[in-house]
C-alpha cells in the first residue's frame, strides 16, 4: 500500500486491514462492471373523459398488457399504465422509470391510445386530454406528450438503445370545423428518430391503423399489436428484421380487409442487425476455428520389381519407324464467358447492409422476396419511376430501389 492509499485508510491511529481494502476493491469492479440492465415503459390508454363517444377505444388496455407481458417474460422490467391515464400520471410515472435508467441500458416505450400530428411532431393523448378546437394547438400540445421529448429523456440517461413503438395511428379524435383540423386527419406523422433510436409505428404516415379486422375478430389485440407481440418473441429477429416482419404481415393483414395500412420503422441504432429484444445482450460467441481434418498417411509404395528383358522379335518392331500418324497436340480450350453485373451499393456495413429485393416497385405495397448483401449480383431488365426491376444471377426476380443499384462486376456468363 502506497504511503497516500495508507493516510486514506487511516482511522484514529489504526489502518485497515488487507481484508478490508480487498472487499472494497472487489466491491469498486462489481460496481463498474453492472451488466447492463433492460426496461419498457407500457402504455394503454382506452377511456377519454372530455371527448365524444366516438373517441373512446376498445382495445388499447389489452394490447398494453399483451406487450408488457411478453417483454416481462423475455427479462424486461415493466412499468405498466392502463385505463384512465391522466398527463400528471403519466409525467410523473414516467419520471420515476427514467430514474433507473443508467448508461448502456436497452429501453422500450410502448404507447397504445389517441396521438396526433403538430407541424411535424407526433403527440401522445392522455386521458384528461380537453376538447381542442381549431386555433388551440399551443394548448394540444401542452396537454399532450411529444413522442420526441420522451426518447431524449431516455437517450439523456445514457441509454444505449432506445425502441419507440407507437400503435396511435388512428383518426384524429377533435372535430374539423369547416375546413381546419388540429393536426393531420389521421394518422402521425413521419418523424426522424434520433440517434440510438429504433422507431416502428402501426401505421405509415397519414394512414389509419385498424383496432380490429371486420367480421367477427376473436382476437382481443389491434391488427398491428397482435403481429408485433408475436414477433417479438422470436430471438432470431433483429431489430431491422423485426421491422419487416412486422410491416409485411401488418400490411398483408389490411390487405385482407381492403384497408391499406403499413406499418413503418426508422432506424438510427447503430449495430442494429445484432440486437434482439428477445435475448439479452451478451458478449459475442467466439467462433470456434475450423478443426483440421486427420489425414491418414498412405503406406509408403513397396519399389517394383525390374522389368522383364523384352524377346529379340519385340526389340526389332519397336526399333523399326513406324507408318501411324502422329497424335496432333489438342487446341487450346476458348476462355470462359463472362458478364457484367449489377450489384448493391450505398449499404451501411454497420447497420443491416443490405437491401430488400420487393415483389413490387414500393416500399409499401408487395412483400420482401430477399435480402440482398453486398456480394449480390444481377442483371437489370427494366425500370419503373424510382425502382429497378432485376433478375438475379441465379434466378429469381424483383425489384430494387435504384438509390442501391451500381454497375459493374464482371463474372462468369448465365447459361450455356
Amino acid at each position: 500500500m502506497t504511503p497516500r492509499e495508507t493516510r486514506r485508510f487511516r482511522r484514529h491511529g489504526r489502518i485497515f486491514g488487507p481484508g478490508v481494502v480487498l472487499a472494497l476493491l472487489v466491491l469498486g469492479a462489481a460496481t463498474a462492471t453492472r451488466a447492463a440492465d433492460r426496461l419498457a415503459f407500457v402504455v394503454g390508454v382506452d377511456a377519454y373523459a372530455n371527448l365524444g363517444a366516438g373517441a373512446q377505444l376498445e382495445r388499447p388496455v389489452a394490447d398494453a398488457k399483451a406487450v408488457g407481458t411478453t417483454l416481462e417474460a423475455l427479462g424486461f422490467r415493466v412499468t405498466l399504465l392502463s385505463g384512465t391515464v391522466t398527463q400528471e400520471m403519466l409525467l410523473r410515472r414516467f419520471g420515476g422509470f427514467k430514474d433507473k435508467v443508467q448508461a448502456g441500458d436497452t429501453v422500450l416505450f410502448y404507447f397504445a391510445g389517441h396521438g396526433i400530428a403538430l407541424q411535424g411532431t407526433n403527440y401522445l393523448l392522455p386521458s384528461d386530454i380537453p376538447a381542442i378546437e381549431p386555433g388551440q394547438e399551443l394548448l394540444a400540445r401542452t396537454r399532450s406528450l411529444a413522442e420526441t421529448d420522451l426518447s431524449a429523456e431516455l437517450r439523456e440517461r445514457g441509454a444505449r438503445v432506445v425502441v419507440m413503438v407507437i400503435d396511435a395511428c388512428r383518426d384524429n379524435p377533435f372535430p374539423k370545423s369547416g375546413t381546419r383540423s388540429v393536426g393531420l386527419t389521421r394518422g402521425l406523422a413521419r418523424v426522424e428518430p434520433a440517434e440510438g433510436v429504433f422507431s416502428l409505428y402501426a401505421a405509415g404516415a397519414g394512414q389509419q391503423a385498424l383496432d380490429r379486422l371486420p367480421g367477427a375478430d376473436a382476437n382481443p389485440n389491434s391488427v398491428f399489436t397482435r403481429v408485433f407481440v408475436d414477433r417479438l418473441k422470436r430471438a432470431d429477429l433483429n431489430l431491422i428484421d423485426l421491422g419487416e416482419s412486422v410491416r409485411d404481415d401488418v400490411a398483408r393483414l389490411a390487405e385482407s380487409a381492403n384497408h391499406k395500412q403499413v406499418p413503418a420503422y426508422y432506424n438510427e441504432v447503430r449495430g442494429a442487425r445484432f440486437i434482439s429484444l428477445a435475448r439479452p445482450e451478451g458478449p459475442p460467441e467466439t467462433p470456434r476455428p475450423p478443426e483440421t481434418p486427420r489425414i491418414e498417411s498412405p503406406a509408403l509404395p513397396q519399389p517394383l520389381p525390374p522389368p522383364l528383358p523384352l524377346p529379340a522379335e519385340r526389340r526389332a518392331q519397336e526399333a523399326a519407324p513406324s507408318s501411324r500418324e502422329e497424335p496432333r497436340p489438342r487446341a487450346d480450350l476458348p476462355p470462359a464467358r463472362s458478364q457484367n453485373f449489377s450489384y448493391p451499393v450505398g449499404l451501411d456495413p454497420y447497420g443491416d447492409n443490405w437491401v430488400a429485393l420487393r415483389s413490387l416497385p414500393s416500399a409499401q405495397a408487395g412483400i420482401r422476396l430477399k435480402k440482398l448483401g453486398p456480394d449480390a449480383l444481377f442483371s437489370v431488365l427494366g425500370r419503373q419511376g424510382d425502382w429497378v426491376s432485376v433478375r438475379l444471377r441465379g434466378g429469381g426476380t424483383g425489384w430494387v430501389h435504384r438509390s442501391f443499384v451500381g454497375c459493374c462486376r464482371a463474372a462468369p456468363a448465365e447459361g450455356p
